[in-house]
């Protein structure tokens, strides 16, 4: 349960704002939400799928102190990196009306390649050992962001400080961080 929560958290909070969820909002403005958030979300399993299995492989390859370590130095980066990092402009998407869920997949997909929530839930896999739950547990938090994104669109993002945003995923990974530091040191 506690690989659950910690995916979803921390999922939920790192896509806040993130380049796959302006992909979302942008294209649901101008789309189906239903189609925008099909493709989206069926991006974003694929690309978990993937970064829970890396992880898995991981988890089994190395012992759990070095995955605990890894994990813990990992999302203290992240942090660290979320704190110093510069506010990003939200570019203008242009795309046609054909096909919206399979472009919506492939502008996703290619944009979470690499991603701190990819990254995250890679780390979580190998500190957990639980591929499953964190798996479910990430998709749980895309969902309820992207969905967010998709019905409310614009209006209810930018009631949202960005800074704000970025200050509480910060928070959220120097906080885990610690926390498998700590585990990792017992």
């Amino acid at each position: 349960m506690t690989a659950f929560f910690v995916s979803f958290l921390a999922t939920l909070f790192a896509e806040m704002g993130d380049k796959t969820q302006l992909v979302t909002l942008t294209l649901s403005t101008r789309y189906p939400p239903l189609h925008v958030l099909a493709g989206s979300l069926s991006a974003l399993a694929a690309i978990t799928g993937l970064a829970v299995l890396l992880g898995d492989f991981l988890a089994n390859l190395f012992p759990e102190f070095v995955t605990l370590l890894a994990s813990g130095l990992f999302f203290l980066i992240i942090g660290i990196w979320l704190f110093l990092k510069k506010d990003e402009e939200n570019e203008e998407i242009k795309t046609s009306r054909r096909g919206i869920t399979l472009q919506t997949f492939i502008m996703v997909f290619l944009a979470e390649l690499g991603d701190k929530t990819q990254l995250t839930a890679i780390a979580l896999t190998a500190a957990y050992n639980a591929p499953l739950a964190v798996f479910l547990g990430a998709m749980a938090g895309q969902t309820v962001n992207h969905s967010a994104a998709a019905y409310l669109g614009s209006r209810f993002l930018s009631r949202l400080p960005a800074r704000t945003i970025k200050l509480g995923s910060a928070i959220l990974f120097l906080f885990f961080g610690a926390l498998f530091l700590l585990a990792a040191l017992r």
